[in-house]
């Protein structure tokens, strides 16, 4: 009977922490979404994309060739 009884539990331990992790990896993709969307609703309206240097990169604000471009709210997949 005991040998039944520490399968039991052993089995449940278990399925409960292969149910929680896989919850906690669900919700953190969501809380990254959200955070990206708010992240983006509080930015001006204003272009925030910074181009610097002189190199090979195109700049999207003028078309120039430069070294760096940063965007910082770019919630493309």
């Amino acid at each position: 009977m005991k040998r039944y009884l520490k399968f039991g539990i052993f089995s449940l331990v278990v399925f409960a922490s292969v149910f929680f992790s896989r919850k906690a990896e669900r919700s953190n993709v969501q809380n990254v979404i959200l955070l990206n969307n708010v992240e983006a609703l509080a930015a001006d309206e204003n272009p925030t994309t910074r181009c610097i240097g002189t190199g090979s990169v195109d700049c999207s604000l003028n078309h120039e060739k430069v070294k760096y471009v940063f965007e910082p709210f770019i919630l493309e997949w």
